[in-house]
């Protein structure tokens, strides 16, 4: 007899079902608050380079202090990652001269300065992802995006030879240990490698999820459990906005959406 005949006798979609479904979607509406988390935590505000606060004239607005100490680009804005190496008092009479006294343009020296109006501190912000590093910072969400093909690969395989629960749980707790391990990273290579760990749990959690939503189903309404599920990460998607709206943090905001793993662990009973 299979197990689908079982099914037929027991119930098709019952109750066991329908509360196995909808608990089985909160895994799934954990894994879009991450997979566009990269666009919040490490968003690049506005900046240019730190101006040196020793040797500063006088009585000069911070616009003037940008006029003598940055140059700006062709189409008129500040440099973002230029600066002159004197002060060019000059240019407050003529904006539209050159660099003069000796002076000439170089790099950022002394870090950068951002514009938190926005985000009060991003991983940009953190580690000066900008410029020439600001490769680093695509980099950080490859890094995570590695985690969810290779945790596509291997949770599989590992369910189908230890357990769906077993590997259920454990993906739901790597996903939580390496969130807060991210949240309260002291580097970048910290950050970076887990994150990539972290996508790994989550890419776990959401397939095994889906999975025993719908052996649990008959064919028939398969399909419409398959929806459900996809709904989820509408839904993900929604609560994401409202968080990085309201949490401007980038350690908060990551524990915020990490935090979610800890309520899916009741989904493995």
């Amino acid at each position: 007899m299979r197990f689908e005949d079982v099914l037929l006798e027991v119930g098709v979609f019952g109750k066991f079902q329908i509360l196995s479904l909808l608990i089985l979607c909160l895994p799934r509406v954990i894994l879009p608050l991450h997979f566009l988390l990269h666009i919040f935590i490490s968003a690049v505000p506005p900046h240019h380079c730190a101006i040196p606060t020793l040797g500063q004239p006088e009585n000069l607005s911070q616009e003037e202090h940008l006029l003598v100490y940055i140059p700006r680009e062709a189409d008129g804005t500040f440099s973002s990652c230029k600066m002159y190496s004197k002060p060019q008092l000059h240019l407050l009479l003529n904006s539209s001269q050159g660099a003069a006294n000796g002076s000439r343009v170089q790099s950022c020296e002394q870090g950068w300065d951002y514009d938190n109006s926005t985000f009060t501190s991003t991983t940009v912000t953190q580690w000066d992802l900008v410029c020439d590093r600001k490769g680093l910072n695509q980099a950080s969400a490859t890094f995570f995006f590695i985690g969810l093909t290779v945790g596509s690969v291997i949770c599989g395989y590992l369910a189908d030879r230890f357990g769906r629960r077993k590997i259920m749980l454990l993906s739901i707790l790597v996903s939580a240990l390496c969130g807060v391990v991210s949240a309260f990273s002291t580097s970048y290579v910290m950050f970076s490698v887990s994150r990539m760990l972290c996508g790994v749990g989550l890419m776990g959690m959401t397939l095994i999820s889906l999975t025993l939503a719908l052996e649990w189903t008959d064919v028939g309404h398969r399909t419409f459990c398959g929806t459900i599920g996809s709904l989820s990460w509408t839904l993900g998607y929604m609560i994401l906005a409202l968080l990085a709206y309201l949490i401007r943090d980038w350690r908060w905001l990551l524990l915020a959406v990490t935090s979610p793993c800890l309520l899916a662990i009741t989904t493995w009973w």
